[in-house]
């Protein structure tokens, strides 16, 4: 199934008009008409967010070739030229290309290393930038069968789990990955818990040169501002800090669906994305 098709069955499936898709994903209902019709296509970036949108994982809104390829950088068997890699005896696994596996061996022991040698033929074959390069194997190379296999076993902490906490007397913030015991000023602190944000705490997110722009109108004065805005993906988080007579504003590169945070010092956590 085309991209095209997949976006348009994804939207119809969860009830929603092309309008509120379009809202959503802060673009016009014309672009989403487009991507539906296959005129144009969804940047690597956009597919993530309409992933998130979507509730489904991004590979699934990928035009990936239906043939075999290495299970381990990507790469299509069909490339003029493309050797299969050998076991240790010297017989060909077809599961693997020479560059990736020889003599029984991986040639590269990290995935990034994997990524970062390939992005030149990949830019090369598509016309993609490095950066959609590097966006598109990110999504697509973790579900290779060499690295499917590779799991997170730490079962104590996870980024996804983050919590926060602010000590009322003195203001610090505290981040942890999971439920922690923690204190500040002689005072045992309990985990914010977020809500939805109301009238006066709605975020306007858009998209620009492959970053969230995540904007707030708000009347950040001493008394009553935003403390700060903060951007939890699946393997790393990013807090931008504010102040009284700043404008409530933060940018976070895309690093694939996540969550959004932002933080008054007078009405608490908000889930804003």
């Amino acid at each position: 199934m085309s991209v095209s098709q997949t976006i348009s069955k994804l939207r119809k499936e969860r009830g929603m008009t092309q309008d509120q898709l379009a809202a959503r994903l802060y673009v016009t209902r014309q672009a989403v008409s487009r991507w539906e019709n296959g005129e144009s296509e969804p940047g690597i970036d956009m597919r993530k967010l309409l992933a998130g949108v979507l509730d489904v994982p991004v590979i699934q809104l990928l035009d990936l070739p239906d043939e075999p390829v290495c299970q381990c950088c990507g790469t299509p068997f069909s490339v003029p030229n493309m050797p299969y890699g050998t076991d240790s005896e010297g017989v060909e696994n077809t599961n693997y290309c020479k560059w990736c596996y020889e003599n029984g061996e991986f040639t590269g022991s990290a995935l990034d290393d994997i990524i970062e040698r390939n992005v030149p033929f990949l830019c090369a074959a598509t016309g993609y930038t490095p950066e959609e390069a590097v966006s598109f194997m990110g999504i697509v190379l973790p579900s290779l069968k060499r690295w499917s296999s590779v799991k997170n076993e730490n079962k104590s902490s996870n980024v996804a789990k983050s919590k926060f906490y602010t000590c009322p007397s003195c203001g610090n913030v505290i981040w942890s990955m999971g439920e922690v015991a923690c204190t500040c000023c002689g005072k045992p602190l309990e985990s914010l818990v977020a809500t939805k944000p109301d009238e006066m705490h709605e975020a306007m997110i858009e998209v620009s040169d492959g970053c969230q722009v995540v904007s707030i109108d708000h009347p950040m004065n001493k008394e009553h501002h935003i403390r700060f805005i903060a951007c939890v993906v699946d393997d790393s988080i990013r807090i931008k800090w504010l102040y009284p007579e700043q404008e409530a504003i933060a940018s976070f590169y895309i690093q694939g669906p996540g969550k959004l945070y932002a933080y008054c010092n007078k009405d608490g956590l908000f889930r804003i994305g």
